[in-house]
């Protein structure tokens, strides 16, 4: 009998247990409503976006607010791309148990409150692209559990907290595009986890610490265009999981450390834009995995490694502005996925290759100023997709062959400052997408071709220098885009149409 006596009693404590819950649940949620509008109402200047930021509204309902299901507690605010003005608010440190802010591609100022170290278990914190000002606080190294933090795209300024070091958690650790200066600070090479650090666009100075060759899981490292100089650390070439390099536009001298070489997921190695001298390591050709390799705009000499053939499935190679010397390697032709290559501005000699035939899926090729010397071989005649095609300034000679007229694709023909003879080929005026033709400064003779009038997009046409006579066509009156035209110091008679 007794237990059916208990029953009402225990019914009446689960009752207020229950009641007692939902009244902390509704007080919590009170609570939590209170910040965010005190949040709303303190950091952003008439946010129409937030406009069912109301008590009417459930407040795991509000935009851009996820709560947890147990706890009622906001985790999440993704307030990306919401046309946001004003500052970010010190209150938003209140919010104890977010986990990820997300209030990226807006229009905030101010600077980075320090309070944002109190949500302790952040996980996520993107404030990137916006016009925020200031240094980066010391104290979000605090934030041991952060995996993402991304400040890019901003008005920053100071120098990079060595205490970043500290949050060891780290995996994507994004400072690109800011005005940051100083050095990279040697901690960073702390960050075991790591897999992507982008500092691009800063003004940042120094060396590269050799202690970033210890982040093992490091896939993207960003440090172009900074003012850094000094040699490339061969350390860098323990990253064995690295993908992307990219150390363009600084003042880096020295050799390239042949242990970049031993990179075997590397698909992408940007370093033009240094002072990098030395030849160009024979290593670089086991970078089987490698799309894209651009070295210009550097002091490199030595002649064009043959190696590079490795790189089977190499599809832009820019080795341009430098001091490269010797023949331009037959093996070339093996880098069958190639559709950009560069290796103009260096003191290249002898023919260009005929071997270059296999090169079908070319799409850019330039090598203008070298010392190139032979003939135009018709093998470069039979490229589908050849938009431009630059060998302004070698020793060039022969004719011009009339199968280029075959590039229906090209946009851009320079063959400007050699020695080619004979006429213009009337087979050019088939390249119906041509905006650009430069043949000046060659020993061209005969006449300027009628048909020269079908390139109807063309733009700049260059014809000056040679020894061409007759009259000038009318038909160039029917270029309505023309914009540049040289004709001058010919044997032409009559006027520009």
């Amino acid at each position: 009998m007794a237990p059916l006596l208990l029953f009402p009693f225990m019914l009446s404590i689960f009752s207020i247990s229950a009641l007692h819950h939902s009244l902390n649940n509704n007080s919590h949620q009170q609570e939590q409503q209170y910040l965010l509008l005190q949040f709303r109402d303190t950091s952003f200047n008439n946010p129409t976006s937030l406009a069912d930021w109301t008590p009417v509204h459930p407040l795991c309902n509000w935009t851009g607010v996820t709560c947890d299901r147990s706890s009622h507690s906001v985790v999440a605010l993704s307030l990306w791309s919401m046309n946001l003005h004003g500052t970010i608010s010190p209150v938003i440190g209140n919010l104890s148990s977010l986990r990820s802010v997300d209030l990226s591609n807006n229009s905030l100022a101010g600077t980075i409150p320090p309070a944002l170290s109190s949500c302790l278990g952040l996980l996520h914190l993107d404030l990137s692209f916006n016009q925020l000002h200031g240094s980066i606080p010391s104290e979000l190294s605090l934030l041991t559990n952060l995996k993402m933090l991304s400040f890019e795209g901003n008005n920053l300024i100071g120098t990079i907290p060595p205490e970043l070091g500290m949050a060891t958690q780290l995996q994507y650790l994004y400072l690109g595009e800011n005005k940051l200066y100083g050095t990279i600070p040697s901690s960073l090479g702390n960050l075991s986890a790591l897999a992507e650090l982008v500092l691009r666009k800063n003004n940042l100075a120094g060396d590269i610490p050799p202690e970033l060759g210890m982040v093992s899981h490091l896939r993207y490292l960003s440090l172009g265009s900074n003012r850094l100089s000094s040699t490339i650390p061969s350390s860098l070439g323990n990253l064995s999981a690295l993908v992307t390099l990219v150390l363009r536009l600084n003042n880096l001298t020295g050799d390239i450390p042949p242990e970049l070489g031993m990179l075997p997921d590397l698909q992408k190695l940007y370093l033009w834009g240094n002072k990098l001298s030395g030849s160009i390591p024979n290593s670089l050709g086991n970078l089987s995995a490698l799309v894209e390799l651009d070295l210009g705009i550097n002091n490199l000499t030595g002649a064009i490694p043959s190696t590079l053939s490795g790189c089977r499935g190499l599809y832009d190679l820019r080795l341009s502005f430098n001091q490269l010397h010797g023949s331009i390697p037959h093996e070339l032709s093996l880098l069958t996925s190639l559709k950009i290559l560069y290796l103009g501005l260096n003191n290249l000699t002898g023919p260009i290759p005929h071997s270059f035939r296999n090169l079908s899926a070319l799409v850019e090729l330039e090598l203008a100023k070298n010392d190139l010397s032979g003939m135009i071989p018709p093998e470069l005649c039979m490229f589908p997709h050849l938009r431009s095609f630059n060998l302004r300034r070698n020793k060039l000679s022969g004719t011009i062959p009339s199968s280029l007229g075959n590039l229906s694709a090209m946009t851009e023909l320079d063959l400007a400052e050699n020695n080619l003879q004979g006429s213009i080929p009337p087979e050019l005026s088939r390249l119906v997408d041509l905006q650009a033709l430069y043949l000046s400064k060659n020993m061209l003779s005969g006449t300027i071709p009628n048909s020269v009038g079908n390139l109807s997009v063309l733009r700049n046409l260059s014809l000056s220098e040679n020894r061409l006579q007759g009259s000038i066509p009318l038909e160039l009156g029917m270029l309505t885009n023309l914009e540049f035209l040289y004709l001058d110091k010919n044997r032409l008679s009559g006027t520009i149409p």
